[in-house]
């Protein structure tokens, strides 16, 4: 999270990428003498500034290190600067290391270099979003208008024995503590702090202090203070859109003549051979992880593999034992004397904060995009099976097919809004006024506190880029969850171990699955690759990778699933979110459930940040279009390609989103008897339902996304392939998508309920910390609230003005002779699935048997609230609004002639037909108005229609 302070810089990002050269050092900051030195009279002497402070002393040859630090019996701390302190680059980080659910995460940094100004001595940060590399002439414009800018400034006591600055280092960093870690450290009690740490090495200095948080309880703020080199040899990488690295950015201004002054560097390590003429060299440095003792050991070697198996990656150009690890022990000792705090290691941190997530940022040089440390922050409650309760994780699911365009329009449009639909009545409101407040694009969302507290942390209005937050182990804990739920998948997963294919259909422990060491109640063939599945992806991040979403498509289901599948990988990349690979009828043979080692990708992309053959470049990106290689990130997943999306699988995803709903059907026959085992509350199986259920949505909003999209690669004009950059989706698999979402979310059958299994989805509850909104949940499931929320949720996955304005789009965007799936076409479909009983009624219904089941009425009801919507808006949102209008005011006079020859015999039906046909007369003639505060757009009244 970034502070105003923080590195954190605004920058106006350009869609396209950087030159091909790297800036000359003409681009770097001026780091010269700019302070206004004074002299010394009128500060008192060193020795009555610091009378009763003792020299804290923290290596073995006695010397003071990069600062002298002074420390008095009351735990004040005095800082004596090096007197050659001016203009020497500095990385201020700081972490929370105690006291928070994110304790340990590297929370921001401050960039920047010490010049004295009067008796102040001042953090100045240089200008590094803006810069030139131009004439002379061009460089006296820039130095003008382009300044450096104060951070911070704190009084100089004296002058200290060594001819530096003193500074109060209690005043900076406990009393200022809110400059560094914002709303955290306000209501902290500092009047109650402890100096915990304060050390002082050659190239750093480490400090800490214990407190009183504004809750009371105890939090430490550390402080990790280091000299940043110039002049180490590191040569900048220019970035490529095709490869997916964090990038640090700036604008080169010197160039009048460059269409595109953006310039951006791959964020990486320095690591070099030791012996330049070997094949195969071991590196002049290498990157080194410590692996916190708090691990369990259980667990470690799982760790230690994920974190060792990017050596393979490295090996292929040329560098052997990049990355080495060594595993801290509070038994024997080993390596305790460091701490995960101090800049001069990177520590993977083991937490108990029940969050289920993991983060691994970096800290960069934010001139070249050179990684000074990072650290992996992993929470234990991954590998427990952490989730939410999973009727909180539908809506999060249903919004993966609403683009930012969609969200814009849902503020305005509430009832169409899954995240409201799906949630509990009374938290609707408050949901409804959070989202209408929050930017519907996440670039636009300001910066926090803290880097980690928003999932897009860390990539946006920052010099250099860094991996803020990460919900892949998240999710991995959510499949982690099922399976501890449902023992079939165990089963499933294990295949024909011992060539019964079937397992034990009696006991759950006693089945091939369940053989072998037990880690916390899961098999360890199980829950170790997982582990190490998730720690591959988080330290991918610390190398500088971003995610890649698009490398899920790499491979087919029935390949994967075939024992003569070749590649070692399932998928193209362990930076994609990756679900389990369970094999529902999708091949001869159980395939790999995760990723069990790097994929294809990931070693070009090593290739590209870390070979040392420059030459190389052109043909190592010559190989874009090389289907293993496919390659979109985080932002592509807002954009219209669906293949860019998190948790799906296969060439073909739709494949895919089957494949789940044949398990759903398979795992839901059987909730009853193989989720609850004697002696447990029949709350897990309101839990297993509502776990299916998300998975069984999952699919359908995977299905809604191949619906109006287009796919998109980052190929340029002359890449091998000449591949169009946006190309159509076939569209026989849009229909197939179509009839997806419509019999899987619109017919009584998709759901699975039956007058058993209602009978048993009860809640436990306790009015206690440990019984969450238990104590708020009605016992009985809420059949119509939760199906109809869901079903409503699917129509506007469908009929979202924003989702239909795209299948407009794609009707011109082809040829007229060139079949599409057609905004009609749509809008038909949808009318056809939800009215299909109006063409054959049954005759004897009754009210018991009504001709229309409940579900359904609910539903047509809703549907009919859509169109008419839809048919008065004015404004909605997208060019094609008038089309939009006209037809489906053509479906509402379709459906009226339906009505109209519609009998039945039951109340429900004939009333629910009675009030459809009113309303829909009554919208035909409508005379509505618009708001006179709209601004042009407006919100229509429909309370003459619903009696709202």
């Amino acid at each position: 999270m970034l502070t105003t302070f923080a590195i954190a810089l605004t920058l106006s990002l350009s869609p396209e990428t950087a030159t091909n050269a790297v800036p000359d050092s003409a681009a770097r900051p001026n780091f010269g003498m700019m302070g206004n030195s004074s002299s010394d009279e009128g500060l008192p002497p060193f020795d009555q500034v610091a009378d009763g402070y003792d020299t804290v002393i923290s290596s073995i040859d006695g010397n003071s290190g990069m600062y002298t630090l002074y420390r008095d019996n009351e735990d004040h701390l005095l800082i004596e600067i090096a007197p050659n302190f001016e203009g020497q680059p500095i990385l201020i980080a700081y972490t929370i290391s105690s006291g928070i659910g994110e304790a340990g995460v590297q929370i921001g940094d401050m960039y920047g270099f010490w010049i004295r100004i009067k008796d102040q001595l001042v953090l100045v940060q240089p200008n590094l979003e803006i810069k030139s590399t131009g004439d002379s002439q061009s460089q006296s414009g820039y130095e003008r208008v382009f300044t450096n800018r104060v951070i911070l400034d704190v009084p100089i006591l004296t002058e200290g024995p060594n001819g530096g600055p003193v500074i109060d280092g209690t005043n900076l960093f406990l009393n200022g503590a809110t400059n560094f870690f914002g709303s955290q450290a306000r209501g902290a009690r500092t009047d109650l702090a402890v100096l915990k740490n304060a050390k002082s090495f050659p190239s750093n200095v480490e400090l800490s202090f214990e407190l009183p948080l504004s809750a009371g309880q105890f939090g430490t703020f550390s402080y990790s203070i280091r000299t940043v080199e110039q002049d180490t040899g590191y040569e900048p990488r220019i970035a490529d859109h095709r490869i997916g690295y964090f990038n640090t950015t700036f604008k080169d201004i010197g160039d009048a003549s460059n269409d595109d002054p953006w310039v951006r560097y791959v964020t990486r390590w320095q690591l070099e051979k030791a012996d330049s003429n070997l094949k195969l060299s071991p590196p002049k440095q290498p990157i080194v992880f410590y692996l916190e003792h708090t691990i369990p050991v259980r667990y470690r070697r799982w760790v230690r593999d994920g974190v060792l198996e990017w050596n393979k990656a490295f090996e292929k150009v040329g560098i052997v034992n990049a990355i080495e690890v060594y595993q801290q022990d509070a038994s024997t000792g080993a390596h305790m004397d460091k701490d995960p705090e101090d800049a001069r290691y990177n520590f993977l941190l083991w937490t108990t904060a029940d969050m289920g997530f993991a983060i691994g940022p970096s800290r960069v040089d934010p001139e070249t995009g050179r990684i000074l440390d990072a650290d992996i922050v992993m929470d234990e409650a991954f590998v427990s099976g952490w989730t939410k309760a999973w009727h909180r994780l539908l809506p999060e699911i249903a919004m993966e097919s609403f683009d930012p365009a969609a969200r814009e329009w849902l503020k305005t449009h509430p009832n169409w809004d899954p995240r409201i639909r799906l949630a509990d009545p009374f938290e609707r409101k408050a949901i409804a006024q959070q989202i209408y407040s929050r930017p519907a694009h996440p670039s636009l969302v300001k910066n926090t506190d803290m880097i980690g507290d928003e999932e897009y942390d860390g990539l946006g209005n920052r010099v250099s880029q860094t991996n803020g937050a990460c919900m892949y182990p998240a999710f991995q804990a959510a499949e982690l969850s099922m399976a501890r739920l449902h023992p079939d998948i165990l089963t499933m997963l294990a295949g024909d171990k011992d060539g019964d294919e079937g397992g034990d259909e009696d006991g759950d422990e006693d089945s091939d699955a369940y053989e072998g060491d037990m880690l916390d109640g899961v098999p360890d063939w199980f829950i170790g690759p997982l582990l190490r599945d998730v720690i591959m992806h988080e330290v991918g991040h610390t190398l500088g990778l971003r995610h890649n979403f698009k490398a899920s498509t790499v491979y087919d289901m029935d390949e994967m699933n075939n024992q003569n599948f070749e590649p070692q990988a399932i998928c193209g990349s362990v930076m994609e979110y990756s679900p389990l690979n369970i094999n529902v009828e999708d091949g001869p043979d159980q395939g790999d459930f995760t990723m069990m080692t790097i994929g294809p990708y990931d070693y070009w992309a090593i290739e590209y940040g870390y070979t040392m053959d420059d030459e190389s470049l052109p043909d190592i990106l010559s190989r874009v279009n090389e289907p293993q290689l496919a390659y979109s990130t985080d932002e592509d997943t807002f954009d219209s390609d669906p293949s860019s999306r998190r948790f799906d699988w296969g060439k073909n995803p739709l494949d895919y989103a089957d494949s789940q709903i044949r398990l759903v059907k398979l795992l839901r026959a059987t909730i009853l008897e193989r989720m609850v085992k004697d002696g447990q509350s029949w709350g897990r199986a309101r839990n297993g339902y509502e776990m299916l259920i998300n998975r069984q949505f999952s699919s359908v909003g995977t299905a809604a996304d191949w619906i109006g999209g287009t796919l998109n690669n980052r190929a340029r004009k002359g890449d091998p392939g000449d591949r169009n950059p946006i190309e159509e989706i076939d569209p026989e698999v849009q229909r197939r998508a179509l009839a997806m979402v419509l019999e899987n979310s619109m017919r009584d059958e998709a759901w699975g309920l039956d007058s058993e299994l209602l009978h048993k989805m009860t809640v436990e509850k306790y009015w206690d910390n440990g019984g969450g909104d238990s104590i708020r949940t009605n016992s009985s499931y809420p059949i119509h609230q939760k199906i109809g929320g869901m079903q409503a949720s699917a129509l506007s996955m469908l009929l979202n003005p924003i989702k239909l304005g795209n299948l407009y789009d794609g009707e011109f965007r082809n040829d007229p002779d060139i079949d599409v799936l057609t905004l009609a076409e749509v809008i038909q479909s949808v009318t056809d699935e939800v009215w299909s009983e109006l063409g054959d009624l049954p005759k004897n219904s009754t009210n018991r048997r009504p001709a229309i089941s409940s579900l359904r009425r609910n539903l047509q009801s809703e549907h009919l609230a859509r169109l008419i919507e839809l048919s008065l808006e004015e404004d909605s949102g997208t060019p094609a609004g008038r089309t939009i209008q006209s037809l489906v005011r053509m479906q509402l006079k379709d459906i009226l002639k339906l009505i109209d020859k519609a009998k039945a015999k039951d109340a429900y039906t004939r009333a629910h037909l009675s009030d459809a046909s009113m309303k829909i007369e009554k919208a035909l003639n409508a005379q509505f108005t618009i708001s006179s505060d709209s601004g042009g757009g407006g919100r229509i009244d429909f309370s003459s229609f619903f009696g709202e």
